[in-house]
């Protein structure tokens, strides 16, 4: 089982199914659509906090993702607006200027990198 961790800001919407998918920089040992995931968060301090199993899921896609100030590309297809902005809500952000912000803020732009997206099991 692999383990993708959120911080407190998302753990809520992983809790509640609102957040369907995650954004990552592509991993050394990669997931793939098939595994098994558990979705956790840290209780207190990063590393020196017991963790929290938010849910437990499988893996449905993976895809290469690119965000740039305005645009999406997603799997190779640059995304509509309406598109995009449903894929910043799946991604648990209140709109695409807020996950185009966090990731500016977080990796800086352009960002290159996976969308894992998954099933509650």
């Amino acid at each position: 089982m692999k383990v993708l961790m959120f911080q407190p800001r998302f753990a809520p919407l992983v809790e509640s199914g609102t957040k369907t998918q995650t954004i990552r920089p592509v991993r050394r040992r990669p997931i793939v659509a098939g595994d098994d995931l558990s979705l956790r968060a840290w209780t207190g301090l990063p590393y020196r906090s017991p963790q929290r199993v938010l849910r437990e899921a499988r893996c449905v896609a993976v895809r290469p993702v690119t965000i740039d100030r305005l645009t999406i590309e997603l799997g190779g297809f640059r995304l509509a607006p309406d598109l995009m902005r449903a894929f910043a809500l799946a991604d648990g952000f209140a709109d695409l200027g807020d996950l185009v912000a966090w990731f500016g803020a977080i990796h800086g732009l352009p960002f290159s990198g996976v969308m894992i997206a998954w099933r509650t099991t």
